[in-house]
């Protein structure tokens, strides 16, 4: 009896580099989910801010009648300081809810410098 020759297949063949680095990031992608699960568990919240007025923030919403993730993403919308305008600011505020029910929310608010303390003082709601 005569053995027949086996085919080789795409898996008897080790892993290239790149298919190894690929691996080595889906691992990595795949293993930050629980570790900011475990980071947003013991903090409450995980906020980070790009710019003097660009911040998004993650939050676990704990009451009574709610609970669920809440996000928040501010951005500017017309910077006019150069010309001693206002700076306006639009915060987006979404909630992915597993107790409870609640809406997104929008909002704007410009901000005017201060001559008297020279910082950035609230002059109300965006006029859009």
């Amino acid at each position: 009896m005569t053995a027949c020759p086996r085919l080789a297949s795409p898996l008897d063949r080790p892993l290239s580099r790149r298919g190894c680095l690929a691996g080595v990031l889906l691992w990595a992608c795949v293993m930050t989910v629980p570790l900011a699960a475990v980071i947003l568990a013991v903090r409450g919240e995980v906020a980070w801010q790009r710019g003097e007025f660009v911040e998004d923030r993650v939050w676990i919403v704990k009451e009574a009648e709610a609970g669920g993730l809440g996000w928040s993403s501010a951005r500017v919308t017309t910077d006019q300081r150069p010309l001693d305008g206002p700076v306006c600011v639009r915060t987006r505020v979404r909630f992915l809810l597993w107790k409870g029910t609640s809406e997104s929310l929008t909002f704007c608010e410009c901000f005017v410098l201060s001559r008297a303390t020279g910082g950035l003082e609230s002059s109300g709601s965006c006029g859009d």
